[in-house]
């Protein structure tokens, strides 16, 4: 029996609209010996009646497809680890059911890591929205040692798991799966740990997968409350994952950005405040070099004068702010 290149997990969940359009895209990859996991986590539509007419029509592809249901609807990360238990292919690949590849994309990519001999492989993307197309290129790593792929990676502003290809060891190897606790931020949580422990990374400058921004019932088009507690957990986590490896003090500036965007609506509420200043109070060194992709200029004068004691001056600001209806 052939050696499975890729094995592909895909989280279904409601998603008969897109499902077809995904479930083509993957069966039509010109890379051979591939292997695809559907788990279905308790759809409450057609989706699965969707993908198993669809399958019908690539009968060479039905024998490395499987579909496995969770017994209730626990959400993408529970989805993802069941894929995981079963996958057996070399590398490892996620594609969401509302999203969808280039036919070529697993071909080029498994291409790339035979040359460069590595653990995992990314590849840039394409964001699709109504009535655009936007490419997004992925963090990148030519030229770059570890540490500071690392930073750069860590310092991106979406980092995501379906570019990319990861070999089954870094996972076996460092028992690593999803955070079933975390719904929202999940990817970053596992990738910077895949990252941390992979030996060499590569990149193919070719947008190859499509993010479907038009699905309205996906989670990041549809963010609550328990998302800002879970993108704050998993910033906090990692920090304490590279504070065990005793590495904290290389991230250390990279990561505080990430949770100062996560706390910022915390300068924004008076009782708050207190909150704000006990949480990973080391991020607090960086709020001026912070990104305006994570906190804009307004939220970081607010945060060093409740850092420096100006407490007041910040709720002068937010009443300003009611008065205003801001």
């Amino acid at each position: 029996m052939a050696r499975i290149k890729v094995s592909v997990i895909i989280p279904v969940y409601n998603v008969a609209r897109y499902i077809e359009k995904c479930a083509r895209s993957l069966f039509e990859q010109t890379l051979d010996s591939m292997e695809f996991i559907f788990v279905d986590d308790c759809s409450t539509d057609s989706s699965v009646s969707v993908l198993e007419n669809v399958i019908k029509d690539y009968p060479e592809r039905a024998g490395c497809v499987h579909i496995r249901k969770c017994n209730m609807n626990h959400g993408p990360s529970h989805a993802r680890n069941i894929g995981l238990e079963v996958a057996s292919g070399e590398y490892i690949a996620y594609c969401d059911g509302d999203d969808w590849v280039d036919t070529d994309m697993y071909n080029i990519m498994y291409d790339e890591v035979t040359v460069q001999k590595a653990d995992i492989c990314c590849c840039d993307y394409n964001i699709v929205y109504e009535n655009a197309t936007v490419r997004q290129q992925a963090a990148g790593c030519s030229g770059l040692d570890k540490e500071q792929f690392m930073k750069r990676y860590i310092s991106n502003g979406l980092t995501v798991l379906w570019n990319m290809i990861v070999k089954r060891s870094v996972y076996v190897d460092h028992d690593l799966k999803f955070p079933e606790y975390i719904t929202y931020c999940e990817d970053f949580w596992l990738s910077v740990r895949m990252m941390y422990f992979a030996g060499k990374v590569s990149k193919v400058n070719e947008a190859l997968y499509y993010y479907n921004r038009q699905n309205a019932s996906s989670l990041l088009n549809s963010p609550t409350g328990k998302a800002q507690a879970d993108m704050l957990r998993c910033y906090l986590e990692t920090a304490g994952f590279f504070r065990v490896y005793g590495d904290l003090c290389r991230y250390e500036r990279e990561l505080s950005w990430r949770i100062l965007g996560a706390k910022q609506e915390m300068v924004l509420n008076p009782e708050d405040y207190d909150k704000f200043l006990k949480i990973f109070p080391e991020s607090h060194a960086y709020i001026t070099s912070c990104p305006d992709k994570f906190c804009n200029k307004k939220i970081k004068l607010m945060m060093w004068l409740l850092v420096h004691k100006f407490g007041f001056i910040v709720t002068g600001i937010n009443s300003l702010r009611k008065l205003a209806g801001r």
